[in-house]
């Protein structure tokens, strides 16, 4: 009976029953799956330089999608010169890049859990990135402040009731009898305000997010918030909806407009929208 091999790396001699020959092979075959959990450099950063690519476009799920590819290929720390033979990088930290992406879909706790990856790898220090990503951390400290200051704001207090005043008697005219004054609309809830709003914009109820906005603006009329706030949630629902109903987009802008005039500040823009959104619905 003649020896098998497999490819080199097994030998069965002779006499070796079927039992043993498929016991050989399945000990051989579950050696080289388990050397295969991660693929080759090359797989990694080809994956990489395309989510790259798709960020250069402003493609952000794209994006996402090839630096988890990345990630897949078992490659999960940041290196510096890394891949070999066509595809090789400087700097390989998909950690930033996934930090990156979601920062500009406004999926602010994605952002800042792998902005932060990033830094504790500190492989990204000394490129051009690292200031891009403490200036990015930044902002998203700065706009956590924010957001708990507008969660933190006091409720609205409720109009004082004012006195019904009975109306005089008018005297029928050609036959009509006067009528009784119609009671009032009912105001909105006076609970009405920006925590509920952010609540329901962070679980992606866009229509619920934006009826409270309404509801705000008609117990709180004076208040400038509820502006930038609409801005908010349309803008990001436009966004995230790919950028097809240009009426959302519209209202967006009519809504930071407003804000600006009623004399909302920048540095508050700045900390509640996304840069990307942001530069969108200044028509940069």
């Amino acid at each position: 009976m003649r020896s098998w091999e497999c490819r080199g790396t097994l030998t069965i001699p002779r006499g070796t029953g079927s039992t043993g020959v498929i016991a050989a092979l399945l000990v051989a075959l579950t050696g080289q799956l388990s050397a295969q959990v991660i693929l080759p450099p090359d797989a990694a950063v080809k994956a990489y330089q395309a989510g790259q690519a798709a960020a250069q476009r402003k493609d952000w799920p794209l994006a996402i999608q090839k630096m988890n590819d990345a990630l897949a290929t078992g490659h999960t720390h940041a290196r510096q010169h890394f891949g070999a033979s066509r595809y090789t990088v400087d700097l390989y930290d998909p950690y930033y890049w996934l930090g990156v992406a979601h920062m500009e879909l406004g999926e602010v706790l994605e952002a800042k859990r792998n902005l932060l990856l990033s830094r504790s790898e500190g492989v990204i220090d000394g490129f051009p990135e690292s200031a891009d990503l403490l200036g990015r951390l930044g902002t998203l400290e700065r706009r956590e402040a924010q957001l708990v200051a507008l969660r933190e704001a006091p409720a609205p207090t409720p109009p004082a009731p004012v006195p019904a005043v009975p109306a005089p008697a008018i005297a029928p005219a050609s036959g009509l009898t006067a009528r009784d004054a119609e009671p009032p609309e009912p105001q909105g809830a006076a609970g009405a305000g920006a925590e509920s709003i952010l609540t329901l914009f962070s679980a992606g109820d866009f229509a619920g997010a934006e009826a409270e906005v309404e509801r705000f603006r008609r117990v709180r009329p004076e208040a400038r918030e509820a502006d930038l706030l609409a801005s908010l949630v349309l803008g990001t629902r436009y966004v995230l909806e790919g950028r097809t109903d240009p009426a959302l987009f519209a209202r967006a802008k009519k809504a930071l407009a407003s804000w600006r005039r009623r004399g909302g500040g920048r540095r508050t823009e700045e900390a509640l929208l996304s840069p990307s959104l942001l530069a969108a619905l200044k028509g940069t």
